[in-house]
């Protein structure tokens, strides 16, 4: 026999409502499992571990790394950053409670943070004070965990950690608008590929190149200059955001009264002023009101449904 469990984190200013003590299920291909739901409060996220019952069917570490990913993707509609990463702290266990542990015979493995099958009867190391809080209704998490688990799409490394790095700027402080800005952009900015630039334009730079290796100056500055020359071989960062935002999102909505287009520009033109000067506003972008949030769920959620053929279950 064995259960599923998974361990994951939400801002500790959002929380699930149980009405009734619902059952938590999971439907998969292999069967469908309910889970019971422990919920404890820490600063600055509140966590959640769900444990299935007991059940004697295999499960596939694909199916695993389904579920894994769909606690991800599901964020596209769910205005909620969940995070699974294991770098995340968990509580610190006395090695005498280890020992202890493993003295009665049991299996013992440390806690965690994602998704993963465990045989029963194993403790899992954790010091976990329950606290529970709950607040929105926990059916609408259920009903999107299960349609992205079973969610036919073409896997993507970078819309996967596109979304960890949009999860990651709710538990900036809301008044550290800058610090959530800048991963807003960053989230953006893993989906971006950069093409080359026409082959005459390489040709060109490849002469200058060549005219630089010859120079009588000291290496490290000539390789930082080749290193830069061989950069401009790719179109710019800002160049290529721009052609992926105007291939996924259309001009019916506008952000801060922008089309999709020119809002990226300015807002990336806002990023480069404020890394390299400081500057948290221009005449058409303020940090403290730019509807950054809003723009970047709405293009996570259209590059699943194209870049990676999302097809509706």
């Amino acid at each position: 026999m064995k259960f599923l469990r998974i361990k994951f984190v939400i801002p500790r200013g959002y929380s699930f409502a149980n009405e009734n003590n619902y059952k938590f299920t999971l439907v998969l291909n292999q069967g469908t499992l309910p889970f019971s739901i422990e919920i404890s409060e820490n600063d600055p996220y509140r966590t959640y571990v769900f444990k299935s019952n007991d059940f004697n069917f295999d499960i596939p570490e694909e199916t695993i790394q389904n579920i894994h990913d769909a606690l991800y993707l599901l964020c596209v509609e769910f205005d909620i950053g969940i995070l699974l990463t294991p770098d995340l702290t968990t509580s610190f266990i006395p090695k005498s409670a280890i020992t202890e542990m493993k003295g009665s015979g049991s299996t013992v493995v440390h806690d965690f943070f994602g998704v993963k099958l465990i045989s029963s009867g194993t403790l899992i190391a954790s010091i976990f004070d329950v606290k529970v809080s709950l607040a929105s209704n926990i059916k609408y998490f259920e009903g999107l965990l299960n349609k992205y688990v079973r969610l036919k799409y073409k896997k993507s490394d970078a819309l996967i950690r596109a979304l960890e790095i949009y999860n990651s700027s709710f538990y900036i402080s809301g008044k550290n608008q800058s610090a959530r800005f800048i991963l807003l952009m960053s989230s953006i900015e893993t989906l971006i590929v950069q093409p080359k630039v026409s082959k005459r334009l390489q040709r060109s730079l490849d002469t200058y190149i060549k005219r630089v290796k010859r120079l009588s100056i000291e290496n490290e500055e000539r390789e930082s200059v080749i290193g830069s020359l061989t950069q401009l071989k790719e179109i710019s960062i800002s160049r290529s955001g721009k052609y992926l935002v105007r291939h996924l999102l259309d001009d019916e909505k506008l952000y801060n009264g922008f089309l999709p287009v020119t809002f990226f520009n300015k807002a990336y033109n806002l990023r480069s002023r404020f890394v390299h000067y400081g500057i948290t506003k221009t005449k058409d972008l303020d940090i403290r009101t730019i509807q950054m949030q809003g723009f970047v769920k709405d293009i996570l959620k259209a590059y699943l449904e194209k870049d990676c053929c999302y097809v509706s279950p």
